[in-house]
């Protein structure tokens, strides 16, 4: 990856791309239990290279509060940030729209430490998985929250 890494919203002709990128991560059954729908609405992808590297997506709950959605990073281009451009597009754009608590389910251990070590999160709970998504060895997801605005007051410092 020699080039830069650009973030736009997601178009209907990158579906084919994303659920290549779902397949990788085992989150690819959409509809399920776990993941009715995938809306697009607020999705973003991030290319590299020409070439779709991650994409993220969120959905909005409340004034004031919103929930993480699928984010996955292509195997080839993961450890080189588009993880951490994607987690901190997605998480500005839901601080200006006011957001306050941002909610997030993931189960791989290393994922969740990512989470709090650079983004602030906190485990709240876990849920137990109602169907196969994500890691299969794995029967529970952990729930994070953070509070959104003092994320961004601490990053515009």
């Amino acid at each position: 990856m020699s080039g830069k890494i650009t973030i736009r919203k997601a178009a209907e002709a990158d579906k084919p791309r994303i659920f290549e990128l779902l397949r990788q991560a085992n989150m690819h059954h959409i509809p399920s239990p776990e993941m009715p729908e995938l809306t697009f609405e607020t999705y973003y992808v991030a290319e590299a290279d020409g070439v779709i590297a991650g994409f993220c997506g969120y959905k909005i709950l409340s004034p004031t509060e919103a929930k993480t959605e699928l984010m996955v990073v292509d195997k080839t281009f993961r450890g080189r940030g588009v993880g951490n451009l994607l987690q901190e597009f997605r998480m500005e754009k839901m601080a200006t729209a006011g957001i306050q608590t941002l909610t997030t389910n993931t189960d791989l251990p290393p994922t969740i430490a990512w989470y709090k070590k650079h983004f602030g999160y906190k485990a709240v709970g876990t849920l137990k998985k109602i169907h196969e998504f994500g890691d299969p060895a794995i029967d529970t997801w952990t729930t994070l929250q953070v509070d959104l605005q003092a994320w961004a007051a601490n990053r515009n410092r």
